[in-house]
């Protein structure tokens, strides 16, 4: 009966040194137990908003014999982002008259109260009604069209991803030198942002 009492004794003993250890108190004999500290995930919350954006503006062409590149600056409305302003640029290498829709690369900003968007071109074309340059009858209406993807929001916007779809109209009446022209300008889609 003696024995059984010594090893209880002895195992609760051994017990309350295990524990301590966790808690920065070592009994005689036992080793230091180390607690692993597991942080805790972090759950980012996401939902889905509507956007729309509506700009009218300048752009800027500037043509060379292998294509044509533009800036554009301008204002207007979007969701969320409030009252605000746009500047992109962007470039085409096949701007001709052998083609009725050209691959576009680009990219643009727009800004208002509410953040900002950073946006790159995924699937972007430029055409017109008959070919891919002016025709003799200028002006000749270009319209660019396709889908943007959304690469950084900030404020409101901040960690926002998704693709918008992208409508531009301006004419042009020369494929050489430069030239300024008026253009306006939608985008519209579903973007996922912190909720």
């Amino acid at each position: 009966m003696k024995q059984v009492r010594k090893l209880s004794l002895l195992g609760v003993a051994s017990a309350l040194c295990v524990v301590g250890a966790g808690v920065g108190v070592t009994g005689a004999g036992a080793s230091p137990v180390r607690v692993a500290h597991i942080p805790q995930a972090h759950v980012i919350t996401t939902k889905k908003l509507s956007f729309s954006a509506s700009y009218q503006g300048t752009v800027k062409i500037l043509w060379t014999s292998t294509g044509a590149s533009g800036t554009m600056s301008a204002t207007g409305k979007a969701t969320t982002l409030g009252v605000g302003s746009l500047t992109a640029s962007g470039a085409t290498k096949s701007f001709s008259t052998s083609s009725s829709s050209d691959p576009l690369r680009g990219t643009a900003v727009l800004k208002g109260a509410g953040g900002s968007l950073s946006i790159s071109a995924l699937n972007v074309s430029a055409a017109t009604t008959a070919a891919a340059a002016p025709t003799s009858s200028a002006p000749d209406p270009v319209v660019i069209s396709g889908t943007v993807k959304v690469t950084k929001g900030t404020g409101k916007f901040a960690g926002a991803k998704g693709t918008l779809n992208v409508h531009a109209t301006f004419t042009v009446n020369t494929t050489t030198g430069a030239e300024s022209q008026s253009f306006v300008t939608t985008l519209k889609g579903t973007l996922s942002v912190k909720a």
